[in-house]
């Protein structure tokens, strides 16, 4: 009996916290329906989506997001990380899932990995790539989408860590400059914009371990302008 109470009392310390985020992370009560495509930074339990829902938890939050992903290069030999390669098939799903009920706003996070030394030479179809990408989008047959509202985020800072690989190398300042092109894409395309190289007290170097990949805390900073646009900009 005394070894199942401390079990018990054990699992019960484990979910407080949790808890208490929980509750300690709403910022409105507001029903939104939001369709939400990434990459790695998108897939993790306390990822960026994942904080969407903590922060809005009468939303409903359909996530498409995938480790490697880039706007619209071919990452590790691997076409389905291609978001332009396969974005008819992701709308498709996305429209599925919720039928006839209009998505209130698409958020498109993506960038880290286009921004890969790998694709150092190929900047300038960054930007021209995500126009294509918003295009797609509005352009769809899906009523439940092509009328939603679409959010740009740019991508997060490297951090030194990733910075000091090769892979990684010069990436920093990639992405600064994605900031701009992106927020020139949002305007040009109506499009609400996200700097996410520049959210306020956000501190790459504490807010990853591995200079890339965001912790619960990064994640957390990365929504909440992003959540300030939802509630100035719904109905």
């Amino acid at each position: 009996m005394k070894k199942t109470a401390i079990k018990y009392l054990f699992v019960l310390q484990l979910f407080v916290p949790f808890a208490a985020l929980a509750q300690s992370t709403v910022i409105s009560e507001k029903r939104l329906t939001i369709f939400t495509l990434g990459d790695s930074n998108g897939t993790f339990p306390h990822s960026w989506p994942q904080q969407l829902k903590l922060a809005l938890p009468n939303a409903q939050v359909y996530n498409i997001s995938k480790s490697g992903r880039t706007i619209g290069f071919l990452n590790l030999g691997d076409s389905t990380l291609n978001s332009l390669f396969v974005i008819d098939r992701n709308l498709k799903m996305a429209a599925e899932f919720v039928g006839e009920k209009p998505y209130d706003f698409i958020v498109l996070e993506l960038g880290t990995n286009d921004a890969k030394a790998v694709f150092g030479g190929r900047q300038e179809e960054v930007p021209i790539n995500l126009e294509k990408l918003i295009h797609k989008i509005k352009g769809c047959p899906y009523t439940a989408i092509n009328k939603a509202k679409i959010v740009i985020v740019s991508p997060p800072p490297y951090g030194a860590k990733a910075e000091n690989t090769e892979k990684y190398a010069g990436g920093n300042q990639r992405v600064k400059a994605m900031s701009e092109a992106f927020k020139k894409v949002a305007l040009q395309n109506d499009c609400l914009f996200i700097d996410g190289f520049s959210i306020p007290d956000f501190d790459i170097e504490t807010m990853t371990n591995d200079g890339l990949h965001l912790d619960a805390t990064g994640s957390r900073k990365l929504i909440e302008p992003i959540v300030a646009q939802f509630l100035k900009h719904s109905r």
